[in-house]
């Protein structure tokens, strides 16, 4: 499957550089996502568990919003734990 072709809001990557998170960590994500869920305002969020932090990455039509880790994961999935 072909993967989907970004644009990145400065916020995004204004975010990234703040947090010294690599694009690599939101491609991953985006490209192999634990789960897709639907997000407010329209928007969808891919989410994948990495060690004991759920990332998130919020996105709108063909624009990624922002991304982050939350230690939520029970909150954000549902998941017992």
């Amino acid at each position: 499957m072909p993967s989907k072709k970004w644009n990145w809001t400065d916020h995004i990557e204004k975010q990234l550089q703040e947090r010294k998170t690599p694009k690599e960590f939101v491609e991953n994500t985006l490209s192999n996502p634990d789960e897709i869920v639907p997000g407010k305002h329209g928007r969808v969020v891919y989410q994948k568990i990495i060690g004991n932090k759920l990332a998130r990455v919020v996105t709108g039509k063909k624009m990624l919003i922002t991304v982050y880790l939350t230690d939520k994961i029970k909150k954000y999935t549902g998941e017992k734990k």
